[in-house]
């Protein structure tokens, strides 16, 4: 029996779906999906949001039903993909699946950011946290108009990490969890165990090569660990 699963992937804060291209292209024998928030690429004209219970209303409906599915998200996607496999187990228990968490802190010791306002202050954190995670490229900066339109997304994005609570971060269990952080990522002090107090299911923690965004290398590295990983607890008939 095939049990190929459907691989959902979920963006990093400031981003959209497009950053998912170089991940994407390593699960070529999978079906991937992409999921993108409003605001911002193919969803730019429409409205952003600021919650994580919006979020997950624009996003439970487009996922598949009745097949296996890997949530495997980066930074700010990596608590989207949580909370959605949460939301799936609700919805279909039945059903396997497994979560990979790619640059971030664990989702119950997340960070609060308080600089989401409108305000200079705040437009100033805002640019010293991209600069900080290395996303802020020389051209964005020198273009007002683009540079204010990703400041505004990026707020929104990190006010949607605030609204998490404390049920949507309980443990999941029943899932097992792939976590991978990059050695070289300014994000991290130290590498983030804690993930495994998320569940009581396999679970394994990856430092690779490489700073806070997905390179060429840290896709590949990513795609092969996800599938040491599979085969490893015999998780899908793949």
């Amino acid at each position: 029996m095939n049990e190929q699963p459907h691989i959902a992937m979920f963006h990093h804060a400031g981003g959209n779906a497009a950053a998912l291209n170089v991940l994407e292209k390593r699960f070529s024998n999978f079906h991937v999906s992409k999921f993108e928030m409003p605001g911002r690429g193919r969803r730019r004209q429409e409205a952003l949001l600021t919650d994580i219970n919006q979020v997950m209303k624009d996003f439970c409906p487009q996922l598949p039903r009745h097949c296996p599915i890997i949530f495997m998200g980066h930074s700010l996607g990596a608590y989207i993909a949580y909370v959605m496999a949460k939301k799936y187990r609700f919805y279909d228990a039945r059903q396997k699946s497994m979560l990979v968490v790619i640059g971030n802190e664990p989702i119950h010791c997340r960070k609060y950011y308080d600089f989401t306002e409108s305000s200079e202050i705040s437009k100033d954190s805002l640019l010293n946290f991209a600069n900080h995670l290395g996303q802020l490229p020389d051209w964005l900066q020198q273009e007002p108009v683009l540079l204010e339109q990703f400041l505004q997304v990026l707020s929104a994005d990190l006010q949607i990490a605030n609204s998490i609570s404390k049920e949507d971060s309980a443990a999941l269990d029943d899932i097992p969890v792939l976590a991978v952080y990059g050695k070289e990522d300014p994000l991290f002090h130290s590498p983030p165990e804690r993930w495994k107090e998320c569940t009581l299911q396999p679970f394994r923690l990856e430092g690779i090569s490489g700073g806070h965004f997905i390179s060429e290398t840290q896709a590949h590295e990513i795609s092969e660990l996800t599938m040491y990983f599979i085969q490893e607890n015999k998780l899908f008939n793949i």
